[in-house]
């Protein structure tokens, strides 16, 4: 008899719980329908509704990179990751604290938060191919970098190093960046223009030609500048020409800016 009692009340607990436990999911279930039809959300739901917008609008800044650099970037942005931008090149770029780069780090990060994008810069004071012989490619490589905006040396080349020789560095340098994490993806740019030039916009417009013929965005901020055959011009850049004026900061990142963050068209 005690053998029986025993087992009855087993049976009997066991039918408490799956009556409690077929009420609860009925109220859940009855919950959740109510949600959706009241159009009430629950906190994580909710914040899904509220970051969806928010990416949309992300995505839709990048509108002007390379395609897949933008769907990179989308990626990082599911996962929440940053994405990290990195400028290289010579000093004519500028510095952490001075010149275009600042402008531009603080353009970008305006537009896009800390927490979604890194700004980095890179720069050596040197030809493309002491840069090449020294390995400085190691640390462009170390850097990670999901996009690399380079300016190859041009200027600095000129006179020294010959264009042809600047692109196989410049190949190069994409080689050991890319070895070391394939996704990354090149913007190439050109250094600013010089007053009344003759060679060095000749060896300018052939870096254009290799950059299209490598399929690799270039982005022409010459076509943002005054005409560097006029006086106007000599207000944009240093008496020296080592350099860029606030003048020529301004117009250079700006060009950045807007191909970086695209406006909306309404």
């Amino acid at each position: 008899m005690q053998k029986v009692l025993t087992l009855l009340l087993c049976i009997a607990f066991i039918a408490v719980l799956y009556v409690g436990q077929s009420h609860w999911n009925d109220k859940i279930t009855g919950t959740s329908a109510k949600n959706k039809q009241t159009g009430t959300l629950s906190q994580g739901e909710a914040a899904e509704e509220e970051q969806a917008p928010m990416d949309e609008k992300l995505l839709a800044l990048t509108k002007n990179w390379p395609a897949e650099a933008a769907e990179n970037f989308k990626k990082k942005l599911v996962a929440g990751d940053s994405f990290k931008i990195l400028f290289v090149g010579s000093p004519a770029i500028g510095t952490e604290s001075e010149g275009v780069f600042p402008l531009v780090k603080q353009g970008l990060l305006a537009a896009y938060g800390a927490d979604h994008l890194e700004v980095g810069l890179k720069t050596y004071n040197s030809t493309s191919n002491y840069l090449i012989k020294e390995n400085k490619t190691a640390e462009i490589a170390a850097e990670q970098a999901d996009l690399v905006v380079i300016e190859p040396f041009m200027l600095k080349n000129n006179g020294l190093v010959s264009p042809a020789n600047t692109f196989n560095d410049l190949s190069k340098i994409i080689e050991d960046v890319r070895s070391a994490k394939p996704e990354t993806v090149f913007i190439i740019q050109p250094s600013y223009p010089i007053y009344k030039a003759d060679i060095y916009p000749k060896q300018t417009s052939q870096l254009k030609t290799f950059a299209e013929e490598q399929k690799l965005t270039y982005l022409d901020h010459w076509t943002a500048w005054p005409d560097a055959n006029t006086e106007g011009f000599k207000d944009y850049i240093t008496a020296d020409k080592k350099a860029v004026t606030d003048k020529g900061a301004q117009v250079w990142s700006l060009y950045l800016i807007e191909y970086f963050v695209q406006k909306s068209e309404s």
